[in-house]
């Protein structure tokens, strides 16, 4: 029988600790991690355990409940389409509207790009940077593209398929990614159109397919797993650097090994975050977990898609203001302290704003527009049995 998913404590507050990296990111420009990668990659790996554990579940159903695959769809894209859409096309409308009159005019924003969730594609291979205030958009994109390609392929597919296919992007992405580095592309392009990003997704969906079978029976079995990602990292590596030595001069070998770095790097991190995010999901009883429950944390991660859209035009000037801060004696090594806490403030109160007006109120419709396409197409059984 198809297992039904409860609620997986600490995923909101998840996304919070995600949505605070990508924020400090922008605007604190913390340079000695990648804050930002993490983030998204946190984000993407939330998105894909829960959207590929959904559609697993549901091609169960298909399989053991004769439930209507066109049904299945049609849920699953209403369901995206009242979570994506309202927000972030009326942000786009009301962006179209004052770019034309005022708003960083000068830059080209590529909000044509925007409308079609063709963000990344625009970033990485057309605009070759990152354009202004909306850079961030590239990875709503990249989850909207898998969100129209993964129902398709996993409804379609058989459920004891699943696990190979997403161990099979994996791969490929991987190899994808590495390609990229060695070929000198541009770093946008690796950020926003690389194939690994949607091998987080991908990932996520793996530890919710593969979740009951995987045993987390003592306290390193996700230690282990981040050893051995590693590891293999380092192998694979290795190996690379090998075959590019039999191949090239010593000159251009360590190169094109150096090259690689970054990228086996990038993998490697995926996969440490991977292991964390098992150890969360199957450790529900961990004081980890109980932190990340907390009210306000857990608050921040309901909004954190609202928090998500606007906080990157928030203005960087706020809070900035050296005479005033003279006059009250805040020290100065704490003025840009006060100038991040206030625009973070703003994101939090714009996103607030954003949940209990417009968000919360559209996705209420959810449940009765769910239950009228149940009824319009029931399970096979059930159409069955109600027939005289």
């Amino acid at each position: 029988m198809a297992r039904v998913q409860g609620r997986v404590k600490g995923l909101d507050g998840l996304r919070a600790l995600a949505v605070v990296l990508v924020f400090l990111s922008h605007k604190a420009h913390v340079d000695a991690i990648d804050a930002g990668k993490i983030g998204v990659w946190l984000f993407f790996l939330i998105s894909g355990y829960l959207i590929i554990g959904e559609l697993h579940r549901n091609r169960l159903q298909i399989e053991q409940n004769g439930a209507r695959t066109a049904a299945l769809l049609y849920v699953f894209f209403m369901k995206r389409a009242l979570r994506i859409f309202p927000v972030y096309y009326l942000l786009l409308i009301a962006l179209t509207i004052v770019h034309a009159s005022f708003y960083q005019r000068d830059v080209d924003l590529g909000l044509a790009w925007h409308f079609v969730f063709l963000s990344n594609f625009w970033v990485g291979l057309v605009h070759d940077g990152w354009p202004g205030t909306v850079s961030h958009f590239w990875s709503l994109a990249a989850e909207q593209q898998f969100y129209l390609v993964a129902p398709f392929v996993l409804l379609f597919v058989r459920a004891s398929r699943h696990l190979r296919l997403c161990a099979a992007l994996i791969a490929a992405a991987a190899c994808a990614h590495l390609a990229l580095y060695e070929t000198g592309a541009i770093a946008p392009l690796i950020y926003a159109f690389s194939p690994w990003n949607f091998a987080m997704l991908a990932l996520g969906g793996a530890l919710a397919i593969a979740g009951d079978r995987v045993s987390l029976r003592t306290r390193w079995s996700s230690a282990v797993w981040f050893v051995g990602a590693w590891a293999a990292i380092a192998g694979f590596a290795l190996a690379r650097a090998d075959c590019i030595d039999c191949a090239q001069t010593p000159a251009s070998a360590t190169q094109s090994a150096g090259a690689l770095l970054p990228g086996c790097f990038d993998i490697g991190l995926a996969l440490s975050l991977g292991a964390l995010f098992l150890w969360l999901v199957r450790r529900q009883d961990s004081a980890f977990v109980a932190a990340l429950e907390v009210r306000p944390l857990a608050y921040l991660g309901t909004i954190s898609y609202g928090f998500y859209l606007f906080h990157n035009f928030v203005p960087s000037r706020l809070g900035v203001a050296p005479g005033l801060y003279a006059r009250l004696d805040v020290p100065d090594v704490a003025q840009p302290f006060v100038a991040i806490l206030l625009q973070f403030i703003l994101a939090v109160l714009l996103a607030h704003l954003s949940w209990q007006v417009l968000e919360k109120r559209v996705l209420e419709w959810k449940r009765p527009l769910e239950t009228a396409i149940r009824n319009r197409l029931p399970a096979r059984a059930a159409a069955a049995a109600s027939q005289p």
